[in-house]
């Protein structure tokens, strides 16, 4: 009997737990039938459709989802790469000045982990925030050029910054900024140049124009005296005219507007040619030139050129050789085949060049000492001439100096040359 109850109590026990099982379940299947039912409305299907074709349908949906998102990345990691290399720097910030966005250019004339920072903590110039402040204050695009020093050389940048406004008035300001400093450089050497030229041809002027007037209102008795100032006028003129030709040179040399004949040429020719030509400037200056040289020293080149070279090193140092005051003045000319490279030494015993003036001793006008450069004739462009010849022989020129102990020239030429170019 008790064992009868007991399998009684069993039963209803488990019927209980169907019971329970089944209305959940059913609890359940409402759930789903309600959240198929939103499903099918949501792709647009019949609420009569088939749960496998419905369970098909978000298969394929995903699927495209899946695809869509793919391409999505991809889209955005090619406009990534292409603001990435784009050659001008390029920052997007917020309205705030976080910055969101950094190409690799800009990266690289700002600070290390640029995103996130602030306007004004990544340019120190004042002139960048006022920018951005009249930016945001006008909403329209501002412009301007600021200095920024990049590895510690100062650069000199064009600054827009464009004001965009985004989804749901989100703003955004694009700072561009495009380098213009070769282009500045070579505006102030451009008028460096005509400062330069417009000083140089005054003087000479100005000494022919005051002894003319001199000479119109003498009477011309006293013999001496307009010899003499004849003697200075054609002494500037002639100084005009060396700078007049020396610029007219230069000019066609760099613009290419020289043709160049390349030919087989024997070097030592050219040595003994200067050597005739600079003989009584030495003997005038009391300084002792020795050329040492073979007998024969073939490469391809510019005959003329290279004697125009040749003999402005030479002339230069036996001027500037004679003005030493104590001690042996002496310019030594050397030139002798290295493999395939011609090398031509000038070296002399004469004062020097300043550390602080070596740098720009190949600059156009450069004068070491301008009045007794100016005393000896120089134009302060045969140096500058002297490097185009060598460049144009696809050539090297490079120098030593030490006050009161002298200078040495290092001309390395190519045995082989430009052939037959017009350069």
């Amino acid at each position: 009997m008790v064992y009868l109850f007991l399998v009684i109590a069993v039963l209803i026990a488990i019927n209980i737990t169907i019971l329970n099982t089944f209305r959940k379940l059913k609890k359940n299947c409402n759930i789903l039938n309600l959240s198929l039912k939103k499903i099918k409305e949501s792709l647009g299907e019949d609420p009569n459709s088939p749960p496998l074709y419905v369970s098909e349908k978000i298969r394929k949906k995903i699927v495209s989802l899946e695809e869509n998102i793919y391409e999505l990345e991809l889209s955005l990691k090619n406009h990534l790469t292409i603001l990435n290399n784009i050659v001008d720097p390029i920052i997007i910030s917020k309205k705030d000045g976080t910055i969101t966005f950094a190409n690799m250019e800009a990266r690289n004339i700002t600070r290390p982990g640029v995103e996130g920072r602030k306007l004004y903590e990544v340019f120190e110039d004042y002139y960048v925030n006022q920018m951005f402040e009249e930016a945001q204050n006008k909403k329209e695009i501002t412009s301007g050029e600021i200095n920024l020093f990049v590895n510690g050389e100062k650069k000199y940048y064009e600054l827009k910054i464009v004001p965009v406004t985004l989804e749901q008035n989100n703003e955004r300001y694009i700072i561009i900024l495009h380098d213009v400093t070769q282009e500045r450089i070579l505006e102030n050497a451009r008028k460096e140049f005509i400062s330069n030229v417009s000083h140089e041809l005054r003087t000479p002027l100005t000494s022919i124009h005051g002894y003319a007037e001199a000479l119109l209102e003498d009477n011309l008795d006293d013999k001496e005296l307009i010899r003499r100032f004849l003697t200075i006028i054609e002494s500037e003129a002639a100084r005009m005219t060396r700078l007049i030709n020396d610029l007219l040179d230069l000019e066609k040399l760099e613009s290419g507007n020289t043709q160049f004949i390349f030919e087989k040429i024997n070097f030592t020719e050219i040595l003994e040619h200067v050597r005739n030509i600079i003989e009584p400037l030495t003997k005038d200056y009391n300084v002792d030139v020795e050329f040492v040289s073979p007998d024969k020293i073939e490469l391809i080149g510019d005959k003329d050129r290279l004697t125009q070279m040749v003999l402005n090193l030479v002339d230069n140092a036996v001027k500037y050789t004679s003005l030493k005051e104590k001690g042996e003045k002496k310019v030594l000319v050397e030139a002798y085949k290295d493999n395939n490279h011609v090398k031509l030494i000038v070296k002399d015993t004469g004062v020097g060049i300043p550390e602080k003036a070596q740098k720009k001793l190949f600059e156009r006008f450069y004068r070491v000492d301008k009045a007794r450069s100016r005393k000896m004739g120089g134009t302060g462009l045969g140096l500058s001439i002297v490097k185009t010849i060598v460049e144009k022989h696809n050539g090297t020129i490079e120098f030593t100096s030490k006050e009161g102990v002298g200078t040495k020239f290092i001309v390395t030429l190519p045995v082989g040359g430009i052939q037959n170019e017009s350069i």
